[in-house]
Formats: structure tokens, C-alpha cells, sequence
């Protein structure tokens, strides 16, 4: 399978690009600045591109896109919904015949969900009214446009990510939160996002995941 991958560089990507190559996957990371990907391997190719700057995107060839990609600070940002539109106004810039269907991105868990315990709902409102309120709205704004668009997109929203090591052990929810779930490691996080790619039951779905 061919995966071309948007945020590459950093977090969750890094984990990301090596778990795809090491099944065995063609990868192709799309980056600002290609030398910052760091990752070597004979099915890895680098090519610049900015999601912020729609010319310079193509993914033509693809068999599926990730969109890793998120914005590293609290302030105002268009880095999920300009990106992300940029992204998938690609795809359907690709000829039929060689179209790109599937799309797996990944936002956060500051949304409305009707599972979550009294702790999350207080860390969210919390979040959403002050440091993260920019990051919320963007996310927001980019699964409004993914659920308008004709393409096999999945959607995973995770809670606040850390570094610890993969455990390999998580719980995911189709159109919900985890109930309780309050952190998922960047690792774990790039193992579920491999297998949402070829998962037919996330097909069209918003999925919350978290240790």
C-alpha cells in the first residue's frame, strides 16, 4: 500500500512513518522542510509540501492520505481546517482513475460526546475556554468540511497525547469518546491510525481512542 503521510516529522507521525514501513507499506512523508525527516528506508521517499500552501500538494498515486499534521502552539491557527481543506481538495484534484478515496485524520477530543465521565467534560470545557479554545475551533471546523466531502475519510480524536512507550493496549469508541480516557501515548495513538487505515468499520466515522 502506497500511504502518502502529512505531519511526518514530528510526534505521532515519526511513530507513524516507522510502524507503516516495518509492515511493510510504501511511504511517502510530505514535509516543509524534507531534512527534517530523519526516518532512512528504502520504501521512504520525502517531498516538500505545505499544507498551508495548496500548490505545492500532490498525491497523486496514493492508495491512502494521513493527516498527522497539527499546530505545535495554543494561538490562532488554520493549520486543521485550511490544511486539511488544501489535503483533501487535492484528492479530488487527482483524474478518475486515479483517484485518492481514503482519508484518515487526526484532530483531539475537545468535542461534545455524550460518554464522557464529569472529569473529562470539566478538563474539556476548561480546555476549550481557555489555552486550547483556538485549537478546538480549527478542529472543528475541519470534521465539518470532512463530513461534507464524497470520500472514505475516518476521523480519530484522541485526548492529551504523551511519550510514553506503545503498550499496545487501548480502547476506542465509533462516534463517541472513551469514557474515563483521559491520555493516549503518541505510539499507541500511530498503531491505531495504521490499522484505521484498513479497518472498514471506521469508514465514515469518528472514533475516540485512549488507554
Amino acid at each position: 500500500m502506497r500511504i502518502i503521510v502529512f505531519g511526518a516529522t514530528r510526534g505521532t507521525g515519526l511513530h507513524f512513518v516507522r510502524l507503516a514501513l516495518a509492515k511493510g507499506h510504501e511511504v511517502v512523508a510530505v514535509a516543509r522542510r524534507p531534512e527534517a525527516v530523519t526516518e532512512r528506508h528504502p520504501n521512504l521517499s520525502v517531498r516538500q509540501g505545505d499544507v498551508l500552501a495548496p500548490e505545492t500538494l500532490d498525491v497523486k498515486g496514493a492508495d491512502v492520505v494521513v493527516f498527522l499534521a497539527g499546530p505545535s502552539e495554543s494561538g490562532p491557527t488554520r493549520l486543521y481546517s485550511q490544511g486539511g481543506r488544501n489535503v483533501m481538495d487535492a484528492m479530488d484534484a487527482v483524474q478518475d482513475g486515479e483517484g485518492v478515496r481514503r482519508l484518515v485524520v487526526v484532530t483531539n477530543a475537545l468535542g461534545d460526546h455524550p460518554s464522557a465521565g464529569p472529569v473529562q467534560g470539566l478538563l474539556t470545557r476548561m480546555a476549550r475556554a481557555t489555552v486550547l479554545r483556538h485549537v478546538h475551533r480549527d478542529a472543528r471546523l475541519l470534521e465539518r468540511e470532512i463530513r461534507g466531502r464524497d470520500l472514505d475519510w475516518t476521523v480519530i480524536q484522541p485526548p492529551r497525547l504523551t511519550d510514553r512507550a506503545a503498550t499496545g493496549v487501548y480502547r476506542t469508541a465509533v462516534g463517541d469518546c472513551v469514557r474515563g480516557g483521559l491520555t493516549i501515548s503518541r505510539e499507541d495513538l500511530a498503531q491505531y491510525v495504521l490499522a484505521a487505515v484498513t479497518a472498514p468499520e471506521t469508514i465514515r466515522a469518528t472514533v475516540g481512542i485512549a488507554h
